[in-house]
């Protein structure tokens, strides 16, 4: 897989995950044993426990919009600058975040790992 369909692909993932709120982009984009090494340690591997994580975490913000930008790919990694946006529901908390989010693909252009870190944009 050529660099520019590797970011194809995870710039598809994040915006039917998290914009249009599709939760089957995880089966279709995440390996059985996909690993989430930013979990929470309660979340198990898989399709599964990212839809039920994402799908908990959207209906808290409702709201929530996420942008890509500066995607580099290199081999059968993709590195992206993400950043969330979104107003928790119960107590209209702003939540206002940047993120780098690192994401090992397999050959047939599915998830097999991801690492990511955040820093919050909110001002306090």
């Amino acid at each position: 897989m050529n660099a520019k369909t590797a970011k194809t692909i995870v710039h598809r993932y994040f915006q039917r995950l998290l914009n249009e709120r599709d939760v089957s982009v995880c089966d279709e984009l995440l390996t059985p044993g996909y690993v989430d090494h930013d979990a929470p340690a309660h979340i198990a591997t898989g399709p599964d426990s990212t839809k039920t994580f994402v799908t908990t975490f959207l209906d808290e913000y409702p709201d929530m919009h996420v942008q890509v930008f500066d995607l580099v790919a290199e081999a059968n990694k993709v590195a992206a600058r993400i950043v969330w946006q979104g107003t928790h529901r119960v107590n209209g908390a702003p939540l206002h975040q940047m993120g780098i989010v690192i994401i090992h693909l397999n050959e047939q252009g599915q998830f097999t790992e991801r690492w990511s870190a955040y820093t919050s944009l909110t001002k306090s």
